[in-house]
């Protein structure tokens, strides 16, 4: 029995914000195809995604925000938030992509056999409760987050996120709540989106206060300055024990992507991995992989591949 369920869906390439755009719907399949190339879906269990009720999706986002998504769906017209295209069927595709997270969730809860979950298209770590952000429609991360906690009674949720931007708003969803303890690797907020928030001095409010961890990594951050910062992980997670991880794996730190300055290479997203899935062994905390950002092919597939090939158990 593989102990690895990977959720996909053709349907993840509507997710395509035009030409010229960074956010093209081939960026999936792309990814798929090195998966092939590393013989990685041999060890992986694929799942479509169960389609979730819009119930779900107000476990965080208001209904009004969800009223305006389906209105710019509808027409392909006006705006629901910042860096996010109005595009004609956009609910629907982000719906899947919810949906793919939820469903990646639930194969890792109620004694279902898999250690790890993975949604490569997941991670939308920017959206706020009432308008979309940075490409990113709905929060699968605060929404998934929040089933887990009301739907499904898990205790302690620890959110890891290293992709290039800081997940503002994730930190925003969680700011004031002990339960989830959010951790943001990412390039200096000073020179990358979202420019506002991501500095060490971001620790949580009331309840909340002690929960939330922020690393900024200098603008050109290396491997070294990367796996120096990362390694602080294993003391936060000794500390936290979560029952499940869920893990922003974006990869657009690497210097093969532009949209970042910083200059990580493979070696960075396979010592992560591979620490995570230690700790994994030692604490027994199930892991909700979620793709985040990457932009250039084939250095996506191959990044989120590496770090797929280490969750599988030997």
């Amino acid at each position: 029995m593989n102990n690895i369920a990977l959720i996909y869906s053709e349907d993840f390439k509507k997710l395509d914000f035009g030409y010229g755009h960074p956010m093209r719907g081939d960026r999936y399949e792309k990814a798929l195809a090195e998966f092939k190339k590393l013989n990685l879906l041999d060890n992986l269990t694929i799942k479509k995604p169960e389609i979730i009720s819009e119930n779900v999706i107000s476990l965080f986002h208001t209904p009004e925000y969800i009223k305006k998504v389906k209105e710019v769906s509808n027409t392909g017209k006006d705006s629901f938030g910042e860096e996010v295209p109005a595009v004609k069927g956009i609910y629907d595709v982000a719906l899947v992509s919810v949906s793919a997270s939820v469903t990646a969730a639930n194969c890792i809860i109620d004694n279902n056999p898999f250690d790890v979950a993975v949604n490569i298209c997941g991670g939308w770590h920017h959206a706020f409760e009432n308008k979309g952000r940075g490409f990113c429609i709905f929060n699968d991360i605060a929404i998934t987050a929040n089933y887990l906690l009301k739907e499904k009674d898990i205790k302690r949720i620890m959110i890891i996120d290293y992709d290039a931007h800081h997940g503002d708003g994730t930190q925003r969803a969680f700011y004031n709540n002990s339960k989830v303890y959010t951790i943001s690797f990412h390039q200096d907020p000073d020179t990358l989106y979202p420019f506002r928030s991501g500095y060490e001095n971001e620790t949580g409010v009331d309840e909340g206060k002690g929960f939330n961890r922020n690393f900024p990594l200098s603008r050109f951050c290396n491997n070294t300055e990367f796996i120096s910062k990362f390694n602080q992980v294993s003391k936060l997670i000794n500390d936290f024990l979560p029952e499940i991880l869920i893990l922003q794996m974006g990869v657009d730190g690497s210097k093969g992507c532009a949209i970042s300055s910083m200059q990580l290479s493979m070696d960075s997203y396979d010592y992560a991995s591979k620490l995570l899935m230690d700790l994994q062994e030692k604490h027994k905390f199930k892991i909700l992989a979620l793709g985040g950002g990457g932009f250039v092919h084939p250095m996506l597939g191959q990044n989120w591949g590496i770090q797929i090939k280490n969750f599988i158990r030997k």
